[in-house]
C-alpha cells in the first residue's frame, strides 16, 4: 500500500511542526515513506484551524 500525503499549514512552516509531524510519520507508518507534500496557505476552513492534513492510501 502506498499513501499519499498533503499538509496545508497557515502561517509557515517553523522547522517544530516539521519535526513533530515526521516523528509521528515514522511512529505510526514505520514501513513505509509516504510522499508528503506541505503547502502555506492563507486560511483553511475554520478560522481557529492551523493544519489539515490530507492522506490518500493506494491499494493495489
Amino acid at each position: 500500500m502506498s499513501k499519499v500525503q498533503n499538509s496545508y499549514h497557515v502561517g509557515g512552516f517553523p522547522p517544530e511542526v516539521n519535526d513533530v509531524m515526521v516523528k509521528l510519520f515514522r511512529h505510526y507508518m514505520p514501513n513505509h515513506a509516504p510522499i508528503w507534500t506541505e503547502v502555506g496557505v492563507a486560511a483553511l476552513g475554520l478560522p481557529k484551524m492551523r493544519i489539515e492534513i490530507r492522506v490518500t492510501a493506494i491499494v493495489p
